[in-house]
């Protein structure tokens, strides 16, 4: 696996929050409806979370790259948008950063590299049709990834969202 490294605050960052707590708590985004509960994801469910389908591949190597567990969330609206959130706990965020950055360039093919300047660090993949962002806090790595009518600013905020909630300020659901 290949990514970009931490580097500064993010590196040395310790922050550990369990996964379902940050998705949990993330309110539907206009035009979105939640299309099921949150789910706790062993290392098979986040792999199939991360990437939209079951890969066997990935889930393997989770346990050694240090993965504990994760949870995930997902919200559907007209016209095929999804948007789903997947957050992961691990021992050091270093694996997470790279392998959350392999399922970014997976999900979108041919899309052009996406770093958010309020996301510094982050790896994601933009097209048209979809987009996907990997941010990892500390311990904690987050990744939202969009298909379909689903704009930036909703993926952005989103991101956003469980970053607040990951470092502890908090957030509102505006």
């Amino acid at each position: 696996l290949t990514g970009c490294a931490l580097g500064g605050d993010q590196a040395q960052q310790t922050h550990e929050v369990e996964p379902g707590a940050i998705v949990g708590v993330l309110p539907s985004r206009p035009g979105l409806a939640p299309a099921g509960p949150v789910t706790p994801v062993d290392a098979a469910g986040f792999a199939q979370a991360l990437v939209g389908h079951p890969n066997a591949a990935l889930a393997s190597t989770l346990p050694d790259a240090g993965f504990r567990r994760g949870a995930t969330r997902t919200w559907s609206g007209p016209g095929g948008a999804s948007l789903t959130a997947v957050v992961g706990l691990w021992d050091d965020g270093e694996p997470a950063n790279a392998i959350g950055g392999e399922a970014a360039r997976a999900l979108v093919p041919g899309g052009a590299a996406w770093t958010p300047s309020q996301f510094g660090g982050s790896q994601g993949m933009h097209s048209s049709t979809a987009r996907a962002l990997s941010v990892v806090v500390g311990h904690v790595s987050l990744f939202v990834r969009a298909s379909g009518p689903v704009d930036d600013a909703t993926l952005l905020r989103q991101m956003d969202l469980m970053q607040q909630i990951t470092v502890g300020t908090g957030g509102n659901s505006g």
